[in-house]
């Protein structure tokens, strides 16, 4: 399995070896373990971009770490303020979604992968790199910042739940060398092993191709239904909304008029049927909140997003036209 998943990669210009790869049961059990074993540089604190993937923040709440933002917008990361953090703050690892973040759906651009890189081994931080859908991207220029990683401080993690599905559970770990044995030792006490049935599903599906050959069906669909959803939204939504300029992926975020509760609009759809996930929780308590919504487009056909979207606009104006008739602020919507 870890030399099926080496070959796989290679592709995506990251180059280890058997021996480096730990098999996990997805990529959030990698995270667990990380932030629960101790690192070589002996720092404790963690830095993660606001917003984040809500699963790692809750996951750092519950183990009692120290977490600490900083910003992401999709124009990407202040290069200068990430290294006051490396410089000032003890960093044990700074986690990142350089690719199709979530939930903005935006990239780092190569420039800063670099810098990262380059910081990662000037400071003694370690770079945990999220690539959950590394398998999605069609540019062939767009590399991980592992691939500029020269000092053994990248940790990468890939997920193939996205792709194949996400009952499937498997991801993988590509750990330095100083890694591999507390990282095994910590994966053993939490499962002793990841699923064999899983792990040769997965094996076989990489070694006959069809992984790949489905990865490129993915690609292609889930490109034509992010079009669709920056479409619809261009056709009804006007002023005050505003979707992030994903490249790609799954996920975009739309951000709200101000006087537009994220929460209510959500809680209001789900009545309709319609599923979003506001992006509150995607932020730290200390952080300013962003009122939007992360729109995702793995379950929806384009017929469906685009119905999803009016529907979303028609909701929306009736909400602020309840709290123009409702001076109180006490909401009409029912909570589910």
């Amino acid at each position: 399995m870890r030399e099926a998943i080496s070959q796989h990669l290679a592709v995506s210009q990251i180059f280890a070896g058997p021996q480096r790869i730990g098999v996990v049961s997805g990529a959030q059990q990698a995270l667990h373990l990380l932030a629960s074993m101790p690192f070589p540089n002996g720092k404790s604190a963690v830095l993660v971009e606001q917003p984040c993937y809500a699963g790692m923040l809750k996951l750092l709440n519950l183990l009692g770490i120290t977490a600490i933002g900083i910003a992401r917008t999709e124009f990407g990361l202040d290069l200068d303020e990430l290294e006051r953090h490396f410089r000032n703050n003890s960093i044990k690892f700074f986690y990142t979604v350089p690719r199709f973040h979530n939930p903005l759906g935006t990239s780092l651009s190569r420039q800063e992968k670099e810098a990262i890189a380059a910081m990662a081994e000037k400071y003694d931080v370690y770079i945990v790199e999220d690539d959950y859908l590394a398998d999605l991207e069609t540019d062939g220029r767009s590399d991980p910042i592992c691939s500029y990683d020269r000092s053994g401080r990248v940790i990468y993690l890939r997920s193939f739940s996205k792709i194949m599905l996400p009952g499937l559970r498997l991801g993988a770990a590509v750990l330095p060398e100083a890694f591999i044995h507390s990282f095994r030792m910590y994966k053993s006490s939490s499962d002793l092993s990841t699923s064999a049935l899983s792990q040769a599903a997965l094996e076989i599906h990489l070694g006959s191709g069809l992984f790949q050959r489905h990865a490129a069906i993915m690609r292609e669909r889930y490109g034509v239904r992010m079009k669709a959803l920056q479409e619809a939204c261009g056709r009804y939504l006007n002023e005050g909304f505003r979707l992030s300029r994903s490249a790609g992926g799954i996920f975009a975020r739309l951000e709200l008029p101000d006087h537009l509760g994220a929460e209510e609009l959500a809680a209001a759809l789900f009545q309709k049927d319609v599923h979003v996930f506001p992006t509150a929780p995607c932020y730290l308590p200390s952080v300013e909140i962003a009122n939007g919504l992360r729109l995702s487009i793995i379950r929806a056909n384009e017929q469906e997003i685009g119905d999803g979207i009016r529907m979303l606009r028609e909701t929306a104006d009736e909400l602020m036209s309840r709290s123009r008739t409702n001076p109180s602020g006490r909401s009409a919507i029912t909570w589910i």
